[in-house]
């Protein structure tokens, strides 16, 4: 519509002209503004006496079709709206500025970032033309308070005789340089300021008419649109180098990543699961085929051949591991094993740095191993530690067995030869009892057949018999030489228990009485059950069942009977430490002893103390190597501990303790019967 404005108007068709100015107002608006703002006070200044000198009637009859030639604006106009790079449109706008205004010099000033920057300038005698860049700030050539207020205002600014006026008279540039006439006109685009187009002539005043100022007008009007494009254009070609240069960079970083993925030990991958739980793979690294035997591309197209893979047994820690990642937004962790295609186990250990991204889904970046060669090397190593751990418990029961069976040796070796030693003298004795009684019987009978053959007796004879109590010993003798052979029996019992206590075990079980067992046990320990001065005897409660034989190893069960045995006493006289005589006597130490037999299979042997108990803890470590709550001298940590190997690993049974605290302690033995 503008060209066609402007061919109507230089055809001459005035009426067209007109009718089309009322017609399109909207479109020809930057003309019209333009043509009626070319004088206004509110934007122009010119000297009193000129505005004075010109009337109302002068300015309402200029026309464009009057005052400008067309020829010359459309060639400008085409000229500028031609240019698209933003160098050569400054040097035309510049030129072309110059050439049409009647200026010596002109400058062109753009606005960036609020701060308006020389671009160019030219001059009409040397016709160079300056392409810069500098803040105005750093320029002496122009002067900046005109400059300002046209930045403020946004509005043309004419000065008919620069130095006559009273506004700008004084400012530095126009005082050092005395410039005649000025324009200074505003380049906007839709209401925005791009710039400042500044002419001066030092020669003449008034130079600058209503008809060169509607020409820069209609010029500074295109060349706000050319600016515009031009700037866009450069817009566009940084973008678009930037973009180069990203595409460039993203090769590179694309290159790079692969060289880095290739040299990562394992596979790279980018998981994705959307909102909706559904999940994809838009990555996976080459070595796919190493760890799963399937391709990437395989994979990328169906994630759901790897995660089935998952060994059935690890499927739940596997989605538990993921279901923590969800819910907590942390990275994901996991070891497990797969099953491949070719049926081979692998174990995988995999890691990923998870994102949430702004629509809601998740996205997990991370790196899959095989760390199968480890996980075997870990499963060797841990057979290895339990071969030595084992071998280690073996090796301190074999050091537990030599001690205890040393002890056990020497004991019995001190015990068989007591019992030896007693045996000679006892069976001397002995015999020597049971030909004495016959014979003091007979002199007992001699004797008073003599009594009876000579009553009458001499004094001599009376008074020795009264000496020395003739008829109480004759009453008497044969009770002591019966007494003396129940103790002779007494002593045989005692070195028969003896006997039995010491027994050597051979290398085979043999059939053995239980209760021969505890007995003679008791019979050893029988010094520590008697009363003393600050408790009365310990006393002993055996209920004993009806017991076949037990194939057994006499000595190691001797040797167990022991331990327990003398283990309740212990805590017996632990438990009288706090507790008087009379207390002790009230609620009397005790021992019971408790034998059956369970299901003809086994033997039950129960030993049972009414001391303190134990607790919990102490009762979970009781049968543990060296452990022992009795003080320094008192106990070693091994009695029970032999004990238990005793009896559940040499033959076969087990042993338990049940204990409460306060109450008092049983411990119970079973072996096989047989």
């Amino acid at each position: 519509m503008i060209e066609a404005y402007y061919a109507y108007a230089r055809w001459g068709a005035k009426a067209k002209v007109a009718d089309l100015e009322k017609r399109y107002p909207q479109l020809l608006a930057p003309i019209l503004q333009q043509n009626r703002s070319f004088f206004s006070t509110h934007e122009t200044i010119f000297p009193l006496e000129t505005v004075t000198s010109i009337s109302s009637a002068t300015l309402s009859s200029i026309s464009v079709s009057d005052t400008l030639d067309l020829t010359a604006i459309l060639k400008a106009s085409q000229t500028i709206s031609g240019e698209i790079e933003l160098e050569k449109l400054l040097s035309s706008l510049l030129r072309i500025a110059l050439e049409n205004a009647g200026a010596d010099r002109c400058i062109l000033m753009l606005l960036q970032d609020n701060h308006l920057l020389i671009k160019g300038s030219i001059t009409q005698e040397t016709q160079f033309m300056a392409l810069q860049s500098f803040p105005i700030e750093d320029s002496q050539e122009i002067p900046h308070k005109l400059i300002y207020k046209v930045k403020h205002s946004q509005q043309t600014v004419v000065l008919l005789d620069a130095t006559a006026d009273i506004t700008f008279a004084n400012d530095p540039y126009i005082i050092r340089q005395q410039p005649q006439s000025i324009l200074c006109s505003p380049i906007l685009h839709q209401g925005k300021l791009l710039g400042i187009l500044y002419l001066e002539n030092n020669l003449a005043t008034g130079v600058f008419t209503s008809a060169r100022i509607e020409l820069l007008n209609l010029l500074c009007a295109q060349a706000a649109i050319s600016l515009e494009n031009a700037r866009l254009y450069q817009c566009s070609l940084e973008y678009a180098q930037q973009l180069e240069r990203s595409l460039n960079e993203l090769k590179i970083a694309q290159t790079r990543f692969h060289h880095l993925v290739d040299n990562v030990p394992g596979v790279v991958y980018q998981f994705l699961m959307a909102t909706d739980g559904s999940v994809s793979m838009p990555y996976i690294s080459s070595d796919c085929y190493d760890l799963y035997e399937v391709t990437a591309s395989q994979a990328i197209a169906n994630v759901q051949i790897i995660l089935d893979m998952v060994h059935p047994e690890d499927a739940e820690s596997n989605r538990q591991s993921v279901a923590d990642s969800v819910q907590t937004l942390t990275p994901w962790r996991w070891e497990g094993r797969i099953v491949t295609p070719s049926g081979i186990i692998k174990w995988i250990h995999g890691e990923g740095r998870i994102e949430k991204l702004s629509d809601g889904t998740l996205v997990w970046d991370g790196l899959l191993l095989d760390i199968s060669d480890r996980k075997r090397a870990e499963l060797a190593l841990q057979q290895k530690s339990q071969d030595l751990e084992q071998a280690l418990q073996d090796l301190q029961q074999a050091q537990l067995q030599i001690v205890q069976s040393e002890k056990m040796s020497a004991l019995g070796n001190l015990v068989a030869g007591v019992a030896h030693e007693m045996n000679n003298p006892l069976g001397f004795i002995s015999a020597s009892l049971q030909e004495a009684k016959p014979t003091f019987a007979e002199m007992i009978e001699h004797l008073k057949l003599y009594q009876e053959s000579f009553p009458d007796r001499t004094d001599k004879i009376k008074a020795h018999a009264e000496e020395i109590d003739l008829e109480y010993n004759l009453e008497d003798l044969p009770k002591m030489l019966d007494s003396m052979s129940i103790a002779c029996d007494r002593l045989k019992n005692i070195s028969t228990s003896l006997r039995t206590f010491s027994r050597a075990d051979r290398d085979y079980k043999v059939p053995f009485n239980i209760h021969e067992g505890i007995d003679s046990t008791l019979l050893i320990l029988k010094h520590r059950l008697k009363a003393n001065d600050l408790r009365p005897a310990i006393e002993v409660i055996t209920n004993y069942g009806n017991l076949p034989l037990i194939e057994c190893f006499p000595g190691q069960l001797n040797q167990v009977f022991m331990n327990i045995i003398a283990n309740a006493i212990d805590a017996l006289e632990e438990s009288n430490l706090r507790r008087s005589f009379q207390k002790i006597q009230a609620n009397l130490n005790r021992i019971t002893i408790r034998t059956e037999i369970k299901d003809n299979e086994s033997v039950m042997i129960s030993i049972a103390d009414n001391g303190i108990g134990m607790t919990e803890e102490v009762k979970y470590h009781i049968f543990d190597h060296l452990f022992t709550t009795k003080t320094v001298g008192k106990g070693t940590g091994l009695g029970l501990a032999i004990a238990k190997s005793i009896v559940e690993s040499t033959h076969n049974g087990k042993l338990s303790c049940n204990s409460v605290l306060g109450q008092g302690t049983e411990f119970l033995i079973e072996i096989p019967a047989s």
